[in-house]
């Protein structure tokens, strides 16, 4: 299974923990897949330039679109 990472700071989900500012791993992608995001204060700054994808069905933020269900480019 391939380890995931949820940043504490502003919910971004990666399968690389030095992507994000403060990361937690998490158990499992159930844990996240279909579920908004629980605050978004500010963006990591790395983040904020770089992030490609969102989740079209709950708004989830990720750096890579196989780490939401419904993965739809944001720029």
């Amino acid at each position: 299974m391939m380890e995931s990472y949820k940043c504490m700071t502003c919910g971004v989900i990666s399968d690389e923990m030095d992507h994000l500012c403060e990361p937690e791993q998490m158990q499992s992608r159930k844990e996240y897949c279909g579920s908004g995001p629980e605050h978004i204060s500010k963006m990591c700054d790395e983040m904020d330039r770089n992030l490609q994808f969102q989740c079209f069905t709950c708004g989830r933020p990720s750096d890579k679109p196989d780490m939401i269900c419904n993965p739809t480019p944001i720029r």
